[in-house]
């Protein structure tokens, strides 16, 4: 059985997608800092703040493979449109929400929304790009997630400062509802042809090339959530954790388009043995608190190199899953991602308590190095080993599409 996309002269406009994420992302980064702040005014103490972040993810893990699975069928621009209609009804309520059940109901759409959109443009991104470009095309995807989540916080704090809280969530809502207009009026569906009938979903014949890249997918959410959950507890001052956070994040942006680069002319396996091998290394002089300006020095590695696993994970997806299940696949890929963020920050968290604040440091980088290592050990085993030859290739050149409507 094989897969194809129909020939066609019809270009791929890969730009509205990266402008969803990007948009989404920016809306996630301007509320995630105001948001304790709109809980705390209603009487909210640490543990409901926490938890409501909690249900977001929750919902996310737990829709993301339903999700996936009609996108199979039914199409990606539905859910891709859907996705920020959702995520625009609580940008739009959450400000004016005075009951805490009330707010952890629109948290719970916002994870939904933010499902929808993330497993749609994952799943055109790896359906339509081709073999000669997927690194690079997932690259991109990634360093507009990250621009967008590093932007967002500026931005809401500047929206707050000349006018008042509501704003930052309306802008939000006014650029999901810009992004929304260039999916209905510029973004074609890709028309994946079938020589036989097929099921929607995953089968189990295709589990074993899933094992690599879902589990860059977890290890990505766990060690991101729990760095950005568990940082601020480390003995750092203010002004040392902004500047880590800021080296981070530049570390993470810049290096995604020469690693894509990489990805394509080298192969994946090359690339994620050297990030892994440097990860592994950058969390073990980490744990041992060495001087700050080492510490900066090993924030950007980790930048560099831990946000590149996404968009490689991506990458693997796309080359190893038939093009009329990615959608299935890609509803996997967030659901351990999401897993990953929700066990992360609990499972180091606890970790860090039992060793106490002496300890803490070596607790945060270990686990998580440890994680790493154990992703490393799969690598050099080839635990991950299956027949390349069904890997599916796809031409972005060559793509056949519907019209939009």
């Amino acid at each position: 059985m094989t897969y194809k996309v129909a020939p066609s002269r019809v270009q791929l406009p890969m730009w509205p997608i990266y402008i969803c994420v990007a948009v989404t992302a920016l809306g996630i980064g301007i509320i995630n800092p105001i948001i304790p702040k709109l809980l705390e005014k209603n009487g909210a103490d640490e543990f409901i703040v926490g938890l409501s972040t909690s249900l977001m993810f929750a919902s996310l893990v737990l829709t993301g493979l339903p999700i996936g699975k009609h996108m199979d069928r039914i199409g990606i621009r539905p859910f891709l449109i859907l996705g920020l209609l959702i995520y625009c009804l609580p940008m739009a309520l959450m400000p004016f929400t005075n009951k805490i059940i009330y707010f952890f109901l629109l948290r719970i759409f916002e994870g939904i929304g933010w499902s929808c959109v993330w497993t749609a443009a994952e799943t055109y991104v790896t359906q339509v790009s081709s073999p000669e470009q997927r690194g690079h095309n997932t690259a991109v995807y990634a360093m507009s997630l990250a621009t967008g989540t590093a932007a967002g916080p500026m931005v809401g704090a500047v929206m707050m400062h000349f006018f008042n809280i509501i704003a930052p969530f309306m802008l939000a809502v006014i650029l999901a509802i810009g992004a929304m207009i260039l999916v209905i009026l510029i973004l074609p569906e890709p028309h994946v042809h079938r020589e036989e009938h097929l099921g929607s979903g995953i089968s189990f014949k295709i589990t074993r090339p899933l094992i690599l890249p879902l589990a860059i997918a977890f290890l990505y959410g766990y060690g991101t959530l729990s760095l950005v959950s568990l940082l601020p507890t480390l003995n750092y001052t203010s002004f040392q954790l902004g500047l880590l956070i800021t080296v981070t994040v530049v570390g993470n942006i810049v290096a995604q388009i020469p690693i894509g680069r990489m990805l394509d002319r080298f192969g994946y396996r090359p690339l994620l043995l050297g990030s892994l091998s440097l990860l592994c290394g950058a969390a073990v002089l980490a744990a041992f608190q060495p001087p700050f300006n080492v510490v900066l020095l090993l924030g950007a590695l980790l930048g560099a190199f831990a946000g590149t696993l996404y968009p490689i994970g991506l990458a693997i997806l796309g080359a190893r899953v038939p093009p009329a299940k990615l959608g299935g696949a890609n509803g996997m890929f967030t659901v351990c991602y999401g897993l990953g963020s929700v066990v992360g920050p609990g499972l180091t968290g606890w970790i860090m308590s039992l060793v106490g604040k002496r300890h803490s440091d070596q607790a945060l980088f270990g686990t998580i190095g440890v994680l790493v290592f154990c992703l490393l050990m799969m690598l050099v085993f080839k635990l991950d080993h299956y027949d390349t030859s069904q890997e599916h290739a796809i031409h972005s050149s060559s793509g056949g599409f519907k019209p939009p409507v």
